[in-house]
């Protein structure tokens, strides 16, 4: 295993020094998944269209589709990765990503979003909960709540 590793990264770094920093960054985004590199996106985007406008004809949305391009977006995607790391970070990135510990945080990427968005849920709830019933408890929560001690001033009509 241990060989296999180090003629891959031999591999790797004679690969990724042909390479442009450009072409880095696109090899990094589509290893890393953090941006759905395709040409499908192109297509749903389209027919999530044709699904809410279903009185256009087809003819409009064939001459809409060359003007859809994913291209655009990926170069600026691209653009921004290369303002924020260098072309010696990218590559130490790429060594990370293709390492057996960057499939595994690739893979396993998705699961621990999710769990993070629910955890953080979860304590935006509990907290929301604290913060309500303390305030009940010290009867500053009432229902229906108390007038207000400055109320808006009456809406007075314009003269035409």
């Amino acid at each position: 295993m241990r060989k296999f590793f180090c003629i891959s990264c031999f591999l790797f770094s004679v690969f990724s020094y042909s390479q442009t920093k450009h072409d880095k960054i696109k090899e990094l985004i589509s290893l890393s998944g953090a941006f759905k590199l395709s040409k499908e996106i192109e297509k749903d985007v389209l027919l999530n269209f044709k699904k809410r406008y279903t009185n256009i004809p087809d003819s409009v949305w064939s001459s809409l589709e060359p003007k859809i391009n994913i291209d655009d977006l990926i170069n600026q995607v691209i653009g921004i990765y290369g303002n924020k790391f260098t072309e010696k970070e990218i590559d130490e990135l790429l060594t990370f990503y293709n390492s057996e510990l960057g499939q595994k945080f690739i893979k396993n990427s998705p699961d621990i979003m999710t769990e993070v968005q629910n955890a953080t849920a979860d304590w935006a709830k509990n907290i929301n909960d604290l913060v309500n019933k303390d305030l009940e408890d010290k009867g500053y929560l009432q229902s229906p709540p108390p007038p207000s001690p400055n109320p808006p001033a009456p809406m007075i009509p314009k003269k035409k």
